[in-house]
């Protein structure tokens, strides 16, 4: 059997590949692409008014978007909200009676032997060799109408995630083009920067910091799929995990950069010379009455255009026709006498 995307559809993702179930509880979820390029696991639709206003969100043309959707009145819960798994204080009643309901199955399965819920490997780090304060690494923020990412490395050292189906490994190119953004000043979210330590970065960089801004919202989502051009429209599935991460002020006050970084300009493609522009051409003018086409070639005043020279072609052609009319040829032959 054959499946195939409709034509309306804005994402790639099959519904078939997309459904899963919570490792932590074993509910049944559907990943989705959300509005900005990331990804996001959604119940079953609700009623929306039973749902807190910010816990619903939508699904149109195959992309997650907040919100109920208004044709029908229902509404999708992300399920890390509600997941059993996890303590959720403060949810209103409706949602404890539903996360309840959800605890009760994950019990039942675990009892029966149904399910085992994941749990996290505790891994021995070795300890890293202390480095010198100069060799922090450098992790760039990329920014586009307010939403600001963080990438793993410098800009330029971005590379695409796709998968090379030649060779099977992940794709050498990078995601990066001068053409594509310019480095800006940004502000800081004042609300997530909060406590002393949200205080002392506010302080150390006036409340902005400086960052790749992208121009445009489709160069945006190619960035935030970490996609190069070669790659931004392929079926070809991720080699690896996006690497792309939403930036907090407190978590990466580290990476905040405080001075324009240098190095990104484009470097212009002539030698420095100015030229003087003088203007158009002078340009020829038909001589035709009321006539205003002109011409960027020099002709013999006067000069007509090919459509007045039409027209005094055949003005001409009939003028001699009336001065000089055909020949007589003759009188017709007579009739023959009896």
């Amino acid at each position: 059997m054959s499946m195939y995307l409709h034509r309306s559809s804005q994402t790639r993702t099959l519904r078939e590949s997309g459904s899963s179930r919570c490792k932590y509880c074993n509910t049944p979820v559907e990943w989705y692409e959300r509005y900005d390029a990331l990804k996001i696991p959604l119940t079953t639709e609700f009623p929306s008014r039973r749902i807190p206003e910010k816990m619903r969100w939508h699904v149109e043309r195959g992309i997650a978007y907040p919100g109920t959707d208004a044709s029908s009145g229902y509404c999708r819960i992300p399920h890390p909200a509600i997941c059993p798994a996890v303590d959720h204080p403060d949810l209103p009643p409706d949602i404890q009676d539903l996360v309840r309901l959800l605890a009760v199955r994950m019990r039942t399965a675990i009892e029966r032997g149904e399910f085992t819920p994941y749990v996290e490997p505790v891994v021995q780090k070795k300890a890293a060799p202390a480095e010198p304060e100069t060799a922090r690494p450098i992790r760039h923020v990329i920014a586009h109408n307010g939403t600001l990412r963080i990438g793993p490395c410098a800009i330029e050292d971005l590379q695409c995630i796709a998968r090379n189906t030649e060779t099977g490994q992940r794709c050498g190119n990078p995601v990066h083009d001068l053409n594509e953004g310019r480095w800006e000043q940004v502000p800081i979210d004042e609300k997530q920067a909060t406590g002393r330590l949200g205080q002392m970065v506010l302080n150390l960089t006036g409340g902005t910091m400086w960052a790749w801004v992208l121009a445009d919202f489709r160069i945006a989502v190619r960035w935030w799929k970490q996609r190069c051009d070669e790659h931004h429209h392929s079926p070809q599935p991720d080699h690896v995990e996006r690497e792309l991460e939403p930036f907090h002020p407190l978590r990466h006050d580290a990476f905040v950069l405080t001075e324009r970084p240098t190095g990104y300009d484009l470097v212009p493609d002539d030698d420095g010379t100015v030229v003087v522009h003088y203007g158009p051409p002078a340009r020829t003018t038909c001589a035709g009455p009321s006539c205003s086409n002109t011409s960027v070639l020099t002709y013999p005043d006067p000069w007509l255009c090919w459509q007045c020279e039409k027209r005094e072609r055949k003005r001409r052609e009939t003028h001699r026709r009336w001065v000089s009319p055909p020949a007589d040829q003759g009188e017709p032959d007579q009739l023959p006498t009896p």
